[in-house]
């Protein structure tokens, strides 16, 4: 064999072990790109259940449906959330924040984290995540003498550590089936309750907040005059009959 040939022939090898290379990278960094996507993808999925029980209904008896309010107390808001409710024969739970719980609640509070990271929620890590849970049951328990039994994750994000922390507190998921989606810039009193109310059936979660530059008390009005037109009851459906 020549020396031209066998240099040709190194020459082949050597092309070929860079394209092996090359492949064998590109189908390593493909399948480490699926691990995080199919890792991180939940955590960014609103109300999602695919990392656990996300209750997102509930076993109804007749026209009932489960109102909750998110990220009160508000010193400005709840006492007219509270008294709208009070004059409809309506009942709710708040999903409150830890650091703004009051003592005097005629309605279920739950937990809705104690400082409400939004932003970063989904990443935080387990310790965090305890940390957060914890501090707001133990603030729901001081104000209310009664626990929780229910946590919500702010904005609804959830990640790989949400479920076993909520478990160690013995909270259950709560998502929603009809949203108002009240945090879009320019929405109306009206257009917010109507985007509940076409979500109502026997059984629905309804999603509302409260909070600085809400008009959450008109939203609440609307929705309540609308519940009554329509002959459903706000409820507080037992543990077990959510799902």
């Amino acid at each position: 064999m020549s020396l031209s040939t066998r240099r040709r022939i190194l020459a082949l090898r050597r092309a070929a072990l860079i394209a092996a290379t090359v492949l064998r990278g590109r189908a390593q960094a493909g399948a480490w790109a699926l691990h995080e996507v199919l890792r991180f993808g939940p955590t960014l999925i609103r109300n999602s259940s695919l990392l656990g029980p996300v209750a997102k209904s509930f076993q109804a008896c007749g026209n009932e449906v489960w109102l909750t309010i998110d990220d009160g107390p508000t010193p400005d808001q709840t006492p007219l959330l509270l008294d709208l409710l009070g004059r409809h024969g309506a009942r709710a739970s708040f999903f409150a924040v830890g650091k703004n719980v009051e003592a005097n609640r005629s309605h279920t509070l739950e937990n809705h984290s104690y400082s409400h990271p939004s932003a970063l929620f989904w990443s935080l890590p387990c310790c965090v995540l305890d940390e957060e849970i914890g501090r707001c049951s133990h603030a729901i328990r001081v104000a209310t003498g009664t626990a929780p039994t229910w946590f919500r994750s702010p904005v609804g994000h959830t990640n790989s550590c949400v479920h076993p922390a909520a478990a160690r507190a013995w909270l259950r998921l709560a998502g929603w089936s009809a949203d108002g989606r009240d945090g879009i810039p320019g929405s109306t009193p009206q257009a917010i309750a109507k985007r509940l109310l076409a979500g109502v059936r026997p059984g629905a979660i309804l999603l509302l907040h409260e909070g600085a530059g809400r008009r959450s008390a008109e939203v609440l009005d609307l929705l309540l005059q609308g519940l009554d037109a329509r002959g459903f009851r706000c409820v507080i459906p037992r543990l077990h009959d959510a799902a």
